[in-house]
């Protein structure tokens, strides 16, 4: 049956309807293809553009002096960064992830917004800090976290320290120097008058050994009252080059050991020089060197050695003493800190006085009961 000439050109009509459409079909599919394209390029772009503002954010945060902290809601870390890591010992990946209580023992909030608190470290050690805690919000306003940004004191604080011990070394020196003048006269006193007993009276008498003890105390108190003025008195130094060796092998010739087996090798090579004033380095060597054979009861060594860095020489003096307790250490340069039953403790406290006006270090490392070393830093002779 033949088709109708108006269904055909219905036919035809509709085809060339569903052309047009496929045509304007293929051309949108074309426009958001290239759309697609363009969208996809500007995305990588700004997934460039946010990796690098990402990558500066981060190396501002890891530049910072300061510790930096960043907890959420639940106080969960999420955020550590490199200072944090120094003053607080943890690595980032070993805090990230876990509650801040665990691992400091406290809240996250500095405790009733005190700036000046404590953190624990991963030695244990407890670390002065000064915090400042903030909320962190997002666009809406509500809070997602908490950020602390905190610095460490223990420089300060040492620093503060270092200030209250040379004011008080300067009323004790004020008050040494005075007391130290007034028992001078009637010391004097005492042993002109042993003297004159010590002539008559015979040596066989049993008060002769009496005497003696006088004057063995009084020359004991002596040497007490030089010790006093010679540290309280201003140094005035004569630097010169000296050979580091030559005046260590002078302080071992004056150093009394008596009849105790104690080996003491000086191994600093013979060309090193310092600038020093040579009488007062000498004497800081005999100090060093006498509370070394002090510490040693019965037998063992003294070993002498020196290092360079850079434009300081440091004499290291290492004896196998009893030791001094950690706790102990930052106390043994001060005055009248002595652990012997007949030190005046300012044997020690002169050697740093001496050190510091040559602009040198003295410092102390010591375990109990496997001995101390005395390490020596002067500015050596290029």
């Amino acid at each position: 049956m033949a088709e109708k000439p108006d269904d055909v050109k219905a036919l035809t009509e509709a085809f060339e309807v569903f052309t047009r459409s496929t045509q304007s079909l293929e051309e949108a599919y074309r426009l958001l293809e290239t759309r697609a394209r363009e969208l996809s390029v500007e995305l990588a772009a700004k997934n460039r553009e946010l990796a690098l503002t990402n990558d500066y954010l981060n190396s501002i945060l890891e530049s910072m002096s300061d510790g930096v902290m960043v907890a959420d809601t639940n106080e969960v870390v999420t955020k550590f960064n490199r200072s944090a890591s120094n003053i607080l010992e943890y690595m980032e990946e070993e805090v990230v992830g876990r509650s801040f209580f665990d691992l400091f023992g406290r809240e996250f909030i500095a405790p009733d917004g005190e700036r000046g608190t404590k953190l624990c470290a991963k030695s244990g050690r407890e670390v002065s800090v000064s915090e400042r805690d903030a909320p962190i919000s997002d666009r809406g306003r509500a809070c997602i976290g908490y950020v602390k940004v905190f610095e460490d004191l223990t420089e300060i604080e040492a620093l503060r320290e270092q200030v209250r011990q040379v004011d008080r070394l300067a009323a004790i020196g004020e008050m040494a120097a005075t007391v130290a003048h007034e028992i001078r006269n009637p010391l004097g006193g005492i042993r002109g008058f042993a003297a004159l007993l010590a002539r008559d009276i015979p040596s066989d008498d049993p008060r002769s050994r009496l005497v003696e003890k006088i004057l063995a105390g009084t020359r004991n108190l002596n040497k007490v009252v030089d010790e006093l003025l010679e540290y309280t008195r201003p140094l005035d130094f004569q630097l010169r080059p000296a050979n580091c060796a030559e005046l260590i092998d002078a302080a071992i010739s004056f150093l009394e050991i008596g009849n105790r087996p104690i080996t003491i090798a000086n191994t600093v090579p013979r060309h090193l020089r310092v600038f020093a004033d040579s009488d007062k380095i000498r004497h800081v060597f005999l100090n060093v060197l006498l509370n070394a054979a002090q510490s040693i009861e019965s037998e063992g060594d003294i070993r002498i050695s020196a290092t360079v860095d850079g434009r300081m020489i440091t004499v290291s003096i290492r004896d196998t003493g009893c030791g001094i307790p950690r706790e102990k250490l930052p106390q043994v340069f001060s005055p009248f800190y002595t652990t012997k039953e007949k030190g005046t403790g300012l044997g020690l406290a002169i050697a740093a006085k001496i050190v510091d006006g040559h602009a040198g270090t003295l410092e102390a490392e010591s375990e109990v009961g496997a001995g101390t070393t005395i390490s020596v830093s002067l500015r050596r002779v290029e």
